[in-house]
């Protein structure tokens, strides 16, 4: 149901589960900020825990949610923030009031103790030089540039310090609005009390205007390595492409890309980068997606020395995809495990509101069939092409976050250009 203020809602019965989970999804994150701006989503988000008209100490407020069993979760995505509350579901109309009360009336007080929080969190991506050491953080910064997407999601330290009660008020009005939201509710719940509860509480919510993202502008002819100087004992080492979005066509085949590629111990990531050259304890692949576009990263955590010979294992691998694709094999194991967890949705109702609240938001399917029969209908020969084209070398970005002497320096970014 949609209420008057654009409001979507959307209610999930889930009568076998023992609680229910209610969560709204605003489009509200760094890609919506700018320079100026940057980090004051994520700051907005702390503050909502600060209290309401209600239960105005943020003590007074927590103990009023945990009182009915649950603990209120909330994060910033580039993208999205979710608000998140699991409890009993005989508790869940109180609940869905108390989240109203937290989304539609913040008091946004007690700001000098909710700042010296969030400095503690942004200096644990910095290095003593105040440099941003965490690789996910520089690798966009080198895809995107000034581009929103390239922000880091807390955003700098000047910013915080200067952000005041007037930029979250307003930051709070243009984005919390029914038409920028989404509540989705799964579990055990009667459907027609809670549908009027929800009514009750979220009639207010502003109506304002649906916020549309900055268009991505991929930096292709720009910089294609970055390297940042952090002492200690390992080297990250994340290289990256550009991809299509979620809207794309292509979305289920660079999602059974990613599963190919590193989903379990079996897969070839792991397999090649682990078990036979015993490069890294761990490493990963995967597509990161947004709205109109997304990066694949191939990434790993090794010894400094180890840093060029990962930077080859992974082009090896990538080239070997492009020319043989993958086998039959394995794209039917990543589908049989990516439709086995679309199924389990149903078994917590935290899933099953990510699952279908995202999709509202984004305007994507909304029924897990829906998606199921675009995977499967995804072939082998699709996948290879989409490596061909994508994942292809001379379009790649290298980010470096380590100790290189410049030995090892000049190797990586040789292999960059080449």
């Amino acid at each position: 149901m949609t209420l008057p203020s654009g409001l979507r809602v959307r209610l999930i019965p889930l009568p076998h589960l023992q609680s229910a989970t209610i969560s709204c999804f605003i489009r509200v994150g760094s890609r919506y900020e700018t320079l100026e701006t940057n980090g004051l989503s994520h700051f907005l988000e702390h503050m909502l825990y600060r209290g309401t008209e209600r239960h105005p100490a943020a003590h007074d407020l927590s103990l009023a949610i945990e009182g009915l069993g649950g603990t209120l979760e909330a994060t910033t995505h580039v993208d999205f923030t979710s608000y998140d509350l699991t409890l009993p579901s005989e508790t869940i109309a109180r609940g869905t009031e108390l989240l109203a009360e937290v989304l539609r009336q913040p008091l946004l007080t007690q700001m000098g103790t909710e700042k010296q929080i969030i400095r503690e969190e942004i200096l644990e991506d910095l290095n003593e030089s105040g440099e941003q050491i965490d690789i996910d953080n520089v690798s966009r910064r080198l895809l995107y540039r000034d581009h929103p997407l390239g922000f880091s999601i807390a955003g700098p330290l000047e910013n915080l310090e200067r952000f005041a009660t007037e930029d979250l008020q307003r930051h709070h009005r243009h984005h919390y609005t029914g038409p920028n939201s989404v509540v989705c509710v799964a579990g055990a719940f009667d459907v027609e009390p809670l549908a009027d509860s929800i009514r009750k509480c979220f009639e207010g919510m502003g109506q304002g205007r649906p916020i549309e993202p900055t268009p991505s502008v991929p930096t292709e002819d720009q910089k294609r390595f970055s390297y940042v100087r952090e002492p200690g004992s390992q080297t990250d080492v994340q290289l990256s492409f550009h991809t299509p979005g979620l809207k794309s066509p292509l979305a289920p085949v660079f999602l059974l890309l990613g599963r190919v590629l590193d989903d379990g111990l079996s897969t070839r990531v792991h397999r090649v980068i682990c078990e036979e050259r015993g490069l890294a304890y761990d490493a990963f692949a995967g597509n990161d997606t947004f709205e109109d576009c997304g990066v694949f990263d191939f990434g790993a955590s090794v010894e400094h020395k180890k840093a060029p010979l990962l930077v080859e294992t992974t082009l090896d691998l990538i080239r070997e995809l492009q020319e043989w694709g993958p086998t039959e094999e394995e794209v039917e194991k990543a589908k049989r495990r990516y439709l086995w967890n679309l199924q389990r949705v149903r078994d917590d109702p935290e899933d099953a509101v990510d699952f279908v609240g995202t999709s509202v938001l984004f305007g994507l399917p909304e029924q897990v069939a829906t998606i199921a029969h675009q995977v499967a209908a995804v072939r082998t020969d699709d996948i290879q092409r989409a490596a061909k084209k994508y994942l292809d070398p001379q379009h790649a970005y290298l980010t470096c976050v380590g100790v290189l002497d410049d030995e090892l320096l000049s190797t990586v970014e040789r292999l960059v250009r080449a």
